[in-house]
């Protein structure tokens, strides 16, 4: 059967059976038009959702600004208190941040968990000294504080001075242990104020705020209305800082199917209609022209109650002309939103009430629809209100035209959005306060990546401080590693790692390299905090003490050198106690023989030996004062003295007693070596060290000295090694360099030359060590810095 006469069978079924078609009509027309309510109803449903969303969202955000403002008003009290736990500038640095943040009503130190310090007090009196660790309200949320280590909103809660509130606790922590609190207190009505709840009232919504009580452990509703809503199609957002739940309830949860009702009556009268037309028609023909009327009477009802509904819509909406921009017809919530009544906008087009800044940008969006380069097109701009008041919206264009049809007419979504674009502006201007005082900090603050290698962040300090700018320390993920001081590099990264693993903040100094090639001293205060729970962060604030560290090793040289000058003077006062008292007594002794002597004889030998200890003891202020010579030489003249030239000049000094005593002199220093040292003492002491390898020789052989020459832990080493008499460093060793100290029968020895020498040695720090055998000879090692 072909499918014309299917179709012609089929409506000769149809019109057979009136009744039966009239059924089938009305059940599709209704079905169609309960479907097309259905889907409207879910539309209006969620564009509900979206606008409770929304609201919910935007008060979300007004207490995650008090939250901001909180957290850089401790930071910022955190910030005044110095190493030993004194805050500096309480008063003044408190009475600036609650002058700043109008949603703080107070500021608070809390030492080891007291409250010692609060501005203003007045009014704030009975807080004072209100130990919150051991207050059951309170404790459990600074415990929490303390063992998150970030800020922690307790309350609303009953406060020590009275009344209901918020407080904001930073745990402070000095040196890797608990100071205590950095700490607001912002009034439970001073808190609603900041959310913008009154900005969002109506008769659609309320809002409830509630916390697990930390005593109960049951949920606390804190606003007036507290009826059972958990069968209310609500909303919540959770604030993780106080542990707070937002809710928002509406009030009717029947309007909408209310709402749409009529509608639904009308759909399912229409479709009756419809039925009972259809039936009408296959039964009475003649009446068609009739029924076709007064379907049309009620299609045109049906269309003005469309109609009202898309008036009633809750986005602004406007059909325009394409071609001249025009505004051919508005909805109400249209021209609520622009301040023009219906009359009014259709003199207007929409580039007379747009912003100039953002017109052409519309118009270029324009051009491309006509052109079908897009198919629509979403942009936030301003418009004027007929007041002159601007206002920004979100708006969304779509054409009335099919591909390849005349370009006709389009329709306009219009959503009021200034609410939402000066809440963002309040947020970049909270920002920009956070900027200026990180500026403002005599320091340079940064963060950066625990684990990973990269700075983030860097204020401008660092510019003024070690000449980098911060897109210098951005762009290279190892520039502060490059920066150290190679001497600290190591230590300064191994201890940054070692940290980082532990998640423990530190507290370091080191040096930094300038950019200008300067060493600056850095104190890198650094504390961590967790981003999430797998990823945490470094910040931290580097501070220039190169000052205040020059000042302490100018201080430490100082007292070391006084500490060596007085050892030096008590270690000379004994020599000078100890030789010129047996002098002065010896003189004594033979002043008061020759007083009693009789015998012209024997006074004349007294007198003889009168004059040898005279002399005696004019050679021993002599070496004294050689002595004192050098060590009073704080600052003696160093020069880069060739070795060699000096042995030799020594050699041709001691030339007598070398051909005198057949001595072997083996010089091996090569002629390229030198030491940093000063002639006048360099003279002395190869002087005194060859001219005892001579003196003191073995008599049963030739003396031999070798002079050797090598570097030794950065030390350049001059060797003298001789096969004389040697020494028993057992028993002589320790007083080996110790002033009139002899240890043979010679009778030319003396005992100040090792003394001396070791003395002009250690003044040009360098040392001496010595190695000898009895009858085998000595050798000593001279170690030049």
């Amino acid at each position: 059967m072909s499918l014309d006469s299917k179709i012609t069978t089929l409506n000769s079924w149809l019109l057979s059976r009136p009744k039966t078609s009239g059924m089938l009509v009305f059940i599709i027309l209704l079905s169609v038009f309960n479907l097309s309510i259905y889907f409207r109803y879910q539309t209006v449903k969620e564009i509900e959702q979206h606008d409770m969303a929304n609201i919910l969202g935007v008060v979300k955000q007004n207490i995650e600004q008090t939250m901001r403002n909180s957290y850089v008003a401790t930071i910022t009290l955190a910030l005044t208190i110095d190493d030993s736990g004194n805050p500096k500038n309480f008063e003044e640095v408190s009475k600036s941040l609650v002058n700043s943040y109008n949603s703080i009503d107070a500021v608070q130190l809390v030492p080891n968990g007291i409250i010692k310090y609060t501005y203003p007090i007045k009014g704030n009196e009975a807080a004072t000294n209100f130990d919150i660790l051991h207050s059951p309200l309170h404790r459990k949320a600074a415990l929490k504080a303390i063992k998150t280590k970030a800020i922690y909103f307790s309350g609303p809660v009953a406060l020590k001075q009275g009344g209901i509130g918020v407080v904001g606790r930073l745990p402070i922590f000095k040196k890797g242990k608990f100071w205590g609190f950095s700490a607001v207190v912002v009034h439970f009505n001073t808190f609603l104020k900041s959310t913008g709840f009154s900005t969002f009232k109506n008769d659609k919504y309320y809002f409830q705020i509630s916390k697990i009580n930390p005593i109960t452990n049951k949920e606390e509703f804190f606003l007036e209305n507290k009826s059972d809503f958990s069968k209310s199609d609500y909303q919540k957002v959770e604030i993780p800082e106080g542990d707070w739940t937002l809710y928002i309830i509406p009030k009717k949860q029947s309007y909408l199917l209310a709402e749409f009702f009529p509608i639904a009556l009308i759909s399912f009268c229409l479709s009756l209609l419809c039925g009972l037309f259809v039936t009408t028609l296959l039964k009475k023909p003649s009446e068609l022209q009739e029924f076709v009327k007064l379907q049309t009477s009620k299609l045109r009802r049906s269309e003005f109650l469309f109609k009202s509904i898309f008036d009633h819509a809750g986005l602004g909406i406007s059909h325009i002309n394409s071609s001249t921009g025009t505004f051919i017809d508005g909805n109400d919530k249209f021209c609520e939103i622009i301040g023009y009544t219906h009359e009014e906008i259709k003199e207007l087009n929409f580039m007379m009430i747009t912003h100039p800044d953002d017109l052409q940008l519309d118009l270029d969006n324009m051009e491309r629809l006509r052109k079908g380069e897009i198919a629509q097109f979403s942009m936030e701009k301003r418009y004027f209100r007929k007041n002159g008041e601007i206002i920004w919206v979100n708006l969304t264009v779509s054409p009335l035209w099919e591909k390849d049809e005349k370009i006709k007419t389009h329709i306009a979504i219009v959503e009021d959005i200034t609410k939402r674009r000066a809440s963002e502006q309040l947020i970049l201007e909270s920002q920009q306060k956070i900027k200026d005082l990180i500026d403002s900090i005599d320091g340079i603050v940064w963060e950066g990546n625990s684990e990973e290698p990269g700075i983030t962040f860097i204020s401008k300090k660092s510019e003024s401080i070690l000449g980098y700018t911060p897109e210098e320390w951005i762009a290279d993920d190892y520039f502060w590693r490059k920066i150290i001081h190679p001497e600290d590099r190591d230590w300064v990264i191994k201890k940054s790692a070692e940290c980082a693993k532990e998640r423990k903040p530190f507290d370091s100094e080191y040096r930094m390299i300038h950019k200008n090639g300067n060493t600056v001293w850095v104190r890198d205060i650094v504390s961590i905090y967790h981003e999430s729970e797998n990823s945490i962060k470094f910040r931290g604030i580097l501070i220039d003490i190169t000052k205040s560290k020059q000042f302490e090793i100018d201080l430490n040289n100082s007292l070391k050198l006084v500490t060596e000058q007085n050892k030096r003077l008590l270690n000379f006062s004994h020599i000078v106690s100890h030789n010129l008292r047996s002098h002065t007594s010896n003189i004594q002794s033979l002043i008061n023989l020759i007083e009693l002597t009789e015998d012209k004889k024997e006074e004349e030998e007294l007198l003889a030996l009168l004059k040898s200890v005279s002399e005696a003891l004019n050679e021993t202020i002599d070496n004294l004062n050689e002595v004192v010579s050098i060590q009073t030489d704080i600052t003696p003249v160093i020069e880069d003295l060739n070795l060699n030239k000096y042995i030799n000049r020594t050699l041709e000094v001691l030339r007598d007693q070398i051909l005198k005593n057949d001595a072997d002199i083996r010089n091996n220093v090569p002629e390229t070596v030198t030491v940093k040292f000063n002639p006048a003492y360099l003279e002395s002491v190869l002087l005194n060290f060859i001219s005892n390898s001579i003196r003191y020789k073995h008599p049963d052989r030739k003396p031999v000295i070798e002079l050797n020459s090598y570097i030794e832990n950065n030390f350049q080493v001059l060797e003298i090694k001789d096969n004389g008499i040697g020494i028993d460093l057992k028993k002589n060793g320790d007083k080996l360099f110790g002033m009139y100290k002899t240890f043979t029968n010679n009778a030319e020895s003396r005992g100040i030359g090792l003394f001396i020498s070791k003395n002009q040695i250690d003044t040009m720090n360098g040392k001496i060590e010595v190695e000898s055998t009895l009858n085998e000879g000595t050798t000593f090692k001279i170690y030049f810095k």
